[in-house]
């Protein structure tokens, strides 16, 4: 994904037939990047993807964790509907309630990507998403 700042850091966790996304940031753009880099890495090897198909999305949500929820169903959604996956992606514009954000990246073909896992949704459970001293970090479960 394309950052012109420190890129964020992301971890998984195993929870139940789920998994866990950590992510930390500096910033509030660069945790929704890193969280877009991190579902994208569960569900393929995004070394494997080109940056030839576009999109611009626009979501909004009743605060910033719903937001993150928002964000990362929206990526879900693109696969499901059209098989596309980021490869980059530049927020635009995020606030308490609102992202914009344009990706490039390609359409899956099991022929070219070696397929991980397909992730069905973000999820509210555990959901967290805080300012730290050190920037930001988020907590998502996804349903496998």
């Amino acid at each position: 994904m394309e950052r012109s700042e420190r890129p964020a850091s992301v971890e998984t966790f195993e929870h139940t037939a789920d998994v866990g996304l950590v992510v930390r940031a500096a910033t509030l753009e660069a945790l929704f990047a890193g969280a877009a880099d991190g579902l994208v890495a569960l569900t393929i090897d995004p070394a494997g993807l080109r940056d030839d198909e576009h999109e611009r999305v626009s979501i909004t949500a009743a605060d910033r964790a719903a937001l993150l929820v928002a964000w990362l169903n929206e990526i879900v959604y693109l696969l499901d509907t059209r098989g596309f996956l980021p490869r980059r992606c530049r927020i635009v514009e995020v606030t308490d309630t609102t992202l914009t954000a344009e990706l490039a990246g390609d359409i899956v073909d099991r022929t070219r990507h070696d397929v991980r896992r397909m992730v069905k949704a973000a999820t509210y459970h555990g959901l967290s998403l805080v300012q730290t001293g050190a920037g930001w970090e988020a907590r998502v479960i996804l349903d496998l």
